[in-house]
């Protein structure tokens, strides 16, 4: 049985080695096995020997003596006989309770199995692994420190560090970060690639890179020995995970004890299990300060994700005083002056990132050049370039797709901006700004639906930047009481939502309601402290009191007042509305005044700062010409004009270069260009405000060259338009509509 027994148990042994290996069970199961199995080995024994005897006859002692005193009566003696004790212990060791036994050792070998991968799937107890606890995800990154040496030998330590690196490099569960992804990290520090990382440096290093942990160990002589220490540390907190040891007799022992170490620290970090949630890691950008680099993160995500300006600005602020080298920082509060409208900060900070370009990495580098040619020099061909080299080396950069796709809606090509949008969408879904810029460019190319659908993902997705989103939409597809409606509930951003509403208010002949709408605006704009806006306003008030027929002298004094409050040489001056007020002037017929404005924009701009405001300029211009009937030069500076203003505003030279054709006597240009105009898709900002001037008079003057053609249903068109458009509006503009009415009358087929 002894035989037959050792034979058994080094299969079972082997079978559960089989399984340790193959199922990764710890280390303490075939030890538990073979426990188990030496427990049961007396059971086994005991029971052979009570069942078959010592000389294998089973029983045969008690036949015997039952034989000789077969008709004798035992006399009570008040203890056991050894007959009743050998009848006892056959009765408890028999096969059957051996085999019970064997199957409940099988049972608690399965059950302590079982349990323990369950709990460390689980992640209860100290059985769980930091994977499963949520400490770490599979394949995250850890940095490794250099080992501190606490011995004679100087090398030891440079030893210790490598073989540990070796043998962690070998984890399905975890990554180890290479010396060229610390040495490029270190670089954007401002450290030498090649530094010692230490522990407060590697700490450093993983909180930049988003990175969990950190392991740090120690190799210390004691005796003739040595002891080989590691420890896992989290890197923002310094909270120990893990920490073990293990000792070398000598010098030749340290591989075995590091493999040992190193092994034990797999099966604490966990080879194969789910993954959880994970830190996010802070922005690769170079800077020295650890304090900056968090501030920027926290600040450029303010702006990116949450549209918080205020948030976000102040905290890029205290990157930049904290680096004021740092050259992510000054870009990044650069595009938010941007979207501001604050085009001198914008260009500055901009330029400072521009001045620090050399001492950043080749990603940051490629990003800093093509947005200043993009938004300082107004070199836009050069930024493009920029941003596709960025792209070549980098193709997963969402940052340098979004700046490629405002270099594409910049100069008009839509189609492949909504295409780059698309992409950096995929590759991060969390800019809100991105999606903000493709429903513009599907706006701008006249695909209302996929507009439409980019807007439902804003909406859905408490996009900040959703703002007078579906008003525009409304607008574009001349819903105009949809876009007021919208305007009205718009609750964010008010001096756009209020000035926006004017203008709808002024398209649809409401000319009163504009006019206190462009109050309020103005009211918003001077409590804000945005005197710039507050000219801007002004003159959209100025040139509505001219069409209101209040005379000349009140629209001028509109715009003086609003001088004297917000002079010109408080504004930055890349901000200052010299060609709007220019524009103002000259079509109120004050020429010299509008001479003189652009001269002032001329003499206080450099040059190629100007690029932004030139084709507003060309645009003043034409009106000089065109009130002084310079038909032909007005054309020139009104096509100037459009071929300038890029995205910036898509349709405003239009409808004063038809008018100029007009006057010129080209009446076919004339309804060219008007259906030119007519054929875009009008939404926002400028385009709005030029449509609520412009869009009536078209209408009105296209049924006029029309029926001057004979194209009759042409014209009942476009007097149709009119009406429908002015249906509502105040007394002293439905004259011209009774007109427009009177007109569809005599030229209908059935009058």
């Amino acid at each position: 049985m002894l035989g037959i027994y050792l034979v058994g148990g080094w299969i079972a042994f082997q079978v559960v080695q089989t399984f340790t290996e193959g199922l990764g069970l710890p280390d303490w199961f075939p030890a538990l096995a073979l426990g188990l199995l030496i427990v049961l080995l007396p059971v086994v024994l005991a029971t052979a020997f009570v069942q078959e005897g010592v000389d294998g006859g089973a029983g045969q002692p008690e036949a015997a003596a039952t034989s000789e005193t077969e008709s004798a009566e035992p006399e009570p003696t008040g203890e056991a006989t050894e007959a009743e004790v050998r009848r006892g212990a056959d009765r408890v060791f028999t096969w059957r309770n051996a085999i019970l036994a064997g199957l409940a050792m099988l049972a608690l070998l399965a059950v302590s199995g079982t349990g323990y991968m369950g709990l460390r799937a689980a992640g209860i107890g100290p059985f769980g692994t930091l994977l499963t606890k949520g400490v770490l995800e599979e394949r995250d990154r850890i940095v490794l420190v250099d080992f501190e040496n606490r011995t004679s030998d100087s090398l030891l330590a440079v030893v210790a560090i490598q073989l540990f690196r070796t043998a962690l490099s070998q984890s399905t569960a975890v990554n180890v970060a290479g010396q060229e992804y610390v040495a490029g990290v270190l670089r954007r520090m401002g450290r030498e690639a090649d530094a010692p990382l230490d522990y407060h440096l590697a700490r450093e290093v993983a909180v930049r890179q988003g990175l969990k942990a950190i392991t740090a160990g120690e190799v210390i002589e004691v005796g003739g020995g040595y002891v080989v220490s590691a420890r896992l540390v989290v890197a923002e907190t310094g909270e120990e995970l893990w920490t073990d040891s293990e000792t070398a007799r000598d010098s030749t022992a340290i591989i075995d004890s590091i493999d040992r170490l190193s092994s034990r620290l797999r099966e604490r970090i966990g080879e194969s299990l789910r993954t959880i949630r994970g830190n996010k890691p802070l922005a690769r950008v170079t800077t020295s300060s650890l304090e900056a680099l968090q501030k920027y993160t926290q600040g450029s995500r303010a702006i990116r994700v949450e549209g918080d300006f205020d948030k976000g600005v102040g905290l890029l602020l205290e990157a930049v005083a904290l680096d004021t080298a740092f050259a992510a920082a000054y870009l990044t509060l650069g595009w938010a002056a941007a979207l501001g409208e604050e085009w001198t900060y914008a260009v500055e900070a901009i330029t400072n990132a521009y001045r620090h370009r050399d001492r950043l990495t080749d990603r940051e580098r490629y990003v800093t050049i093509g947005s200043y040619y993009n938004s300082v020099t107004g070199k836009h061909e050069k930024a493009i370039t920029a941003f596709r080299t960025l792209l070549d080396s980098y193709p997963g950069e969402s940052y340098g797709l979004f700046l490629l796709g405002v270099s594409y809606t910049t100069t008009r090509q839509h189609a492949r901006a909504v295409e780059v949008y698309h992409r950096a969408i995929e590759l991060d879904s969390a800019n809100a700004l991105a999606y903000r810029i493709l429903f513009g460019n599907q706006m701008s190319l006249g695909d209302l639906q996929g507009a439409q659908a980019t807007l439902d993902l804003m909406t859905e997705n408490d996009n900040p930047y959703s703002f007078n989103a579906a008003a525009w939409h409304a607008f574009a597809r001349e819903d105009y009481e949809g876009a007021e409606a919208s305007l009205r509930a718009e609750m964010g951003w008010r001096r756009w939502a209020v000035s926006d509403l004017a203008g709808v208010a002024r398209l649809r002949g409401k000319l009163a309601e504009a006019e206190r709408g462009f109050g309020e605006a103005m009211a918003g704009c001077e409590a804000d402290g945005w005197g710039r806006h507050y000219l801007s306003e002004a003159v959209r008030l100025a040139l509505l009191r001219l069409q209101l027929g209040d005379g000349v002298e009140r629209a001028i004094q509109t715009v003086e007042n609003a001088l004297e409050r917000h002079p010109l040489a408080t504004i930055p001056v890349l901000d200052r509305p010299h060609a709007e007020l220019a524009e103002f002037y000259a079509i109120a017929g004050r020429l010299d005044r509008a001479r003189a404005t652009l001269a002032e924009r001329d003499s206080a701009i450099d040059p190629p700062l100007g690029w932004r405001t030139e084709w507003r300029r060309h645009l003043a211009e034409g009106y000089i010409a065109l009130a002084e009937g310079r038909h032909l030069e007005a054309i020139a500076e009104f096509r100037s004009s459009d071929d300038r203003s890029m995205n910036l505003c898509r349709w405003c030279a239009l409808p004063p270069l038809a008018d100029a054709y007009d006057l010129a006597g080209e009446a076919d240009s004339a309804v060219a260009v008007h259906e030119r105009y007519l054929g875009g898709v009008l939404f926002g900002g400028d385009e709005v405000h030029a449509a609520s001037r412009y869009l009536p008079s078209i209408y009105e003057r296209l049924g006029a060259l029309y029926e001057a053609r004979g194209e009759l249903a042409r014209a009942i068109h476009y007097y149709g338009k009119l009406v429908e458009l002015w249906q509502d509006a105040d007394p002293e503009l439905q004259p011209r509509v009774e007109a427009a009415r009177r007109a569809i009358e005599v030229l209908s087929p059935d009058t």
